[in-house]
């Protein structure tokens, strides 16, 4: 009777104990799950673009100063930088010469000056239009000077030239023709020879005291010294010109002040 008191309780504790045995599984006999880490967040840094400061070319203009010239014979006058040295050469010997007053050395300026009645502007007008490019041609009026203005553009070069209508002749009948050839090299080229250009004029006889007293020096084809005679014109005097150079209907001379030597400039040109 004893034994079977005993009997209940230590059955109770076996099945109690096998049921704890049965929901317990062995270590390290079952699945074992992998934690997968979260992917870290990418995180994109925008550097700002670095603005490289770029040089700053300064061009600097040299500025020349100006003289003013006169060409007696020729009655013109111009205002070219001070370091150029212009002069002006007689091409032939004869009643009626023509004459290339040199601005720039190597044909890079000149001057043409020919008698209105020798037709030579047809010439220069056909010789123009044969630039390459074709040039653009534009009528323009300069110190009551009405030019024929022909322009073209080419390998870095700009070549210009004006051609006076014979009805611009001066008083004693020449007709000028300007021509430069500008190097693009140069920026401010064109512009500087035009300025001179557009100081470029006539005089009278009658104003010629009042004009720039510098004269262009006169040489032949050989390069020796033309001398002029008092009053400032050479000795290849035209038709119905007075020995200082001028048409006797203008007024060649001064003499007020006693000044006798029948200059139309001596002692009287500005300074």
């Amino acid at each position: 009777m004893i034994v079977k008191n005993y009997a209940i309780p230590l059955m109770v504790i076996v099945v109690f104990g096998i049921l704890l045995a049965g929901c317990t599984q062995p270590a390290g006999t079952g699945p074992v799950t992998t934690v997968v880490p979260e992917p870290s967040p990418i995180v994109t840094v925008t550097v700002a673009a670095t603005t490289v400061p770029q040089p700053v070319v300064t061009v600097v203009r040299y500025v020349s100063q100006k003289k003013d010239l006169k060409e007696p014979d020729l009655m013109f006058t111009m205002q070219v930088p001070v370091e150029w040295n212009v002069s002006t050469t007689r091409l032939i010997k004869s009643d009626i010469p023509d004459y290339r007053t040199d601005l720039v050395a190597d044909a890079v300026f000149s001057v043409y000056s020919f008698y209105f009645s020798q037709d030579q502007d047809r010439a220069y007008r056909d010789q123009f239009r044969q630039w390459s490019p074709q040039p653009a041609e534009t009528t323009v009026t300069i110190n009551d000077i009405t030019f024929d203005r022909f322009e073209s553009t080419s390998e870095g070069k700009t070549r210009v030239a004006y051609i006076a209508h014979k009805s611009s002749a001066n008083e004693r009948g020449y007709v000028s023709v300007l021509v430069f050839t500008a190097s693009d090299r140069n920026r401010f080229e064109t512009e500087d020879f035009e300025k001179v250009v557009s100081s470029f004029r006539y005089f009278s006889g009658s104003s010629a005291g009042n004009e720039p007293c510098e004269e262009i020096p006169l040489y032949d084809l050989t390069g020796n010294a033309v001398s002029r005679k008092a009053g400032g014109g050479s000795s290849d005097a035209q038709d119905g010109s007075t020995a200082d150079g001028w048409d006797s209907a203008g007024s060649s001379g001064d003499t007020s002040g006693g000044d006798t030597g029948g200059s139309s400039s001596g002692g009287h040109c500005n300074r």
